[in-house]
């Protein structure tokens, strides 16, 4: 492991990298903050991935030995930095988390996000804003690198809003653009929906546990240790608390487990909270990157894996987790194959992802959740900026009805997005070491769902049937794209699709003309990126999935009952389950073989299927009607009930009875009044008499009352 200071430098140094990229910009300049992040981001990624490769493979005799040597006789290491709460017995220090689950995101966020630094400098090479960019780039690595390392459930929720904020400005850079600005508001909005329910499980949290603390926490569920509720329950074992909610008694682990879930539901856009994710590609094409690839989308995934206690104990919350995910998958792999943006394909194929990776945490199978997770960050950040290099050598076109025939002009992004490609799709033999990474992830995870399923685990056969069923999907829209976009003819005449705010680049290189290569500062990250998605899979299967139990530790539990990854080894030697392995081969083959046929050797039936307008079609290119569903019920019964409440509630009843009529009647009497003063003698007079015959008759009527 890192000593104390070079794991502070991973952690911490992002966050001053961007300080001096976002407030020195008149002193460091454009280049010097792009040198400032690139290489503290850089630096931050060498340093994690060597200490990943050193916790995976470092020990003496072998990975097992180390790593379970490592885990189970020191547990996490915290470094704690200072005290940040300390009321009563709400306490929270600032401090550094290190286990394998923070080891593991550490290397992803910063390896990734370093690339996505490099790759920007030639992306964005002609923005006049690079120093903002590059600045807000490094903001979000810091606050993904806070929610990861966090100790605490307060440090965390405070990476988990800052990366809220830092996604915000990344997906809105190009905030003159009414699309943009209106694609941040709407992560943003949808965000805080979410994370209502993370605050709400956070805050059941406190009350059950009297903590925020991680360990205490989850090491009280681990034990089942006898707990005194700070309110609304009584003392008893962890596992069988109960507390009141909305009228109903229910067990406290289902609730905070549904709770913190909810908040993982909208950060990882799973379906009802996904709607936020295709509109976050109308920021730069490497935002696009590092959002869906490695950082933000994959802070549920950590979250629900980091509280696999909660989950092993509550099987109603980990159900839910499996149905969510599950119909995720199939849904966002239907809408993927109706887009023609070529980002938003794989935007699409992002959601999809992480719901292969929520149903396997749901099921229990944490280590496959991870490792997809950890492979899944190479190839979507090579298809993310792979499309970039597209979009760049295409003059700004994103449409890709407008490209085709483009691989001769682009051989080396060309060769890049194929191996994204078969990465994705989860092409390899099984039983055997051959296969891209996709193909050891996913498949773990399919493998999972059936096994779980053997076991009676909640939806586990339908995660495993619409799995495979998102696995031909996956395979057919992603070579959809690869045919739109390099094969074919190229299509010309037609009027382009830009990327938001590109106007400087466009200016720059025109829109006639053949397409281009990229420079050589957005191919290395291709290349590196390229590495990853082929070997990832190989190399880590192992450690973290095969001998998952001695890789993770402490930083996953499974329940003495839960045997969802250990019956895998024992399935694959039962002839009658050998269809279970090869199932996702063959749908990958049939999906590729139906996406040759439409778009490879008969494009105009793609084309025409898209023409016709059909039901189906309508429904998946109008993303299910999602949009228009929420326009016209959230949104507009929002307005409504907004507009009632200000103009009924506010205006005409509290401020007509309250102030504004006080005031209103007041002025009213300052006129009558003010009536009475005419200015002549005789008027005065008259009232001064007038008065002092009433008062003359009051005071004889009382005296004769006395009298």
């Amino acid at each position: 492991m890192l000593s104390d200071s070079a794991l502070l430098f991973i952690v911490l140094a992002p966050g001053l990298a961007a300080l001096i990229a976002g407030l020195l910009k008149a002193y460091v300049g454009d280049r010097g903050a792009m040198v400032v992040t690139t290489g503290t981001v850089l630096l931050a990624g060498l340093l994690s991935f060597y200490q990943l490769f050193q916790f995976a493979f470092g020990g003496a005799h072998g990975a097992e030995d180390a790593v379970h040597t490592a885990l189970q006789s020191h547990g996490p290491h915290v470094i704690s930095l200072m005290t940040w709460i300390d009321v009563g017995l709400f306490q929270a220090d600032w401090a550094i988390r290190v286990d394998a689950l923070s080891i593991v995101m550490m290397a992803v966020i910063t390896s990734v996000s370093g690339l996505v630094h490099l790759y920007s400098w030639g992306y964005m090479s002609e923005d006049p804003h690079r120093a903002r960019f590059f600045a807000y780039l490094a903001l979000f690595t810091f606050a993904m690198l806070m929610l990861v390392t966090a100790d605490n459930f307060i440090q965390l929720f405070f990476g988990w809003e800052g990366v809220g904020l830092a996604s915000y400005l990344l997906i809105g850079f190009w905030f003159t653009k009414p699309a943009p600005n209106d694609a941040s508001i709407k992560a943003f909005v949808t965000n805080r929906v979410g994370d209502f329910g993370l605050a709400l499980g956070i805050m059941a949290v406190f009350l059950v546990f009297g903590s925020v603390e991680f360990g205490p926490v989850l090491d009280a569920i681990r034990t089942n240790a006898e707990l005194v509720p700070l309110a609304l329950a009584a003392p008893g074992a962890v596992q069988d608390i109960v507390v009141p909610f909305l009228g109903q008694d229910l067990p406290a682990l289902e609730l905070i487990g549904v709770l913190l879930f909810i908040g993982a539901m909208g950060k990882s856009a799973q379906f009802f909270l996904h709607v936020w994710l295709p509109d976050a590609m109308e920021g730069p094409t490497p935002v696009s990157a590092l959002i869906h690839a490695a950082t933000m989308v994959t802070a549920g995934v950590y979250l629900v894996c980091l509280m696999s206690p909660v989950y092993e104990h509550a099987p109603v919350a980990a159900g839910m987790i499996t149905l969510v995910g599950a119909v995720t998958a199939i849904y966002a792999a239907t809408v993927g194959m109706a887009q023609n943006d070529i980002k938003r394909v794989i935007a699409y194929s992002t959601c999809s992802q992480l719901g292969y990776m929520f149903f396997a945490a749901g099921i229990g199978a944490y280590e496959a959740a991870m490792f997809h997770l950890f492979t899944h960050a190479f190839f979507k950040a090579l298809l993310f900026l792979g499309a970039g290099s597209v979009i760049h050598g295409c003059h700004h076109e994103q449409d890709m009805r407008r490209m085709g025939g483009i691989a001769r002009f682009m051989p080396l992004t060309y060769a890049a997005m194929l191996i994204g490609t078969i990465a994705i799709i989860g092409l390899g033999l099984p039983h055997t070491s051959l296969g891209f990474s996709g193909f050891f992830s996913k498949d773990a995870i399919i493998e999972s769902a059936f096994s779980a399923s053997l076991a009676g685990v909640s939806f586990a056969q339908l995660a495993f049937w619409l799995g495979i069923t998102a696995a031909l999907l996956t395979s057919f829209y992603s070579w959809r794209l690869i045919y739109m976009t390099f094969h074919g003819p190229r299509a010309t005449g037609q009027d382009d699709h830009h990327d938001a705010g590109d106007t400087a680049l466009d200016a720059a290189h025109g829109h006639a003309g053949d397409p281009h290569e990229s420079p050589l500062v957005m191919l290395i990250p291709l290349g590196i990126l390229a590495v990853g998605a082929m070997f990832a899979g190989v190399t880590f299967y192992d450690p973290m999935f095969h001998h998952g139990e001695a890789f993770w530790g402490e930083a996953l539990y499974r329940a003495a009952d839960n045997h969802v990854i250990h019956d895998i080894d024992t399935l694959k030697h039962d002839a009658a389950f050998s269809w279970v392995f090869w199932a996702p081969l063959v749908v990958t083959l049939v999906g590729f073989g139906l996406a040759t046929f439409t778009y490879l050797f008969n494009r105009g039936i793609g084309q025409r299927i898209a023409e016709s307008g059909g039901p189906l079609h309508s429904l998946f290119a109008n993303k299910w009607y999602f949009d228009e569903i929420y326009q016209a019920t959230l949104i507009r019964g929002s307005r409504e009930l907004g507009e009632f409440f200000w103009k009924t509630g506010d205006k005409r009843i509290i401020d007509g009875f309250g102030p504004d009529g006080v005031t209103s009647l007041v002025r009213w009497g300052a006129r009558r009044l003010s009536a009475l003063h005419t200015g002549y003698l005789y008027h005065y007079a008259f009232v001064i008499i007038g008065a002092a015959l009433i008062f003359g008759a009051v005071l004889f009527w009382r005296m004769g009352g006395a009298g």
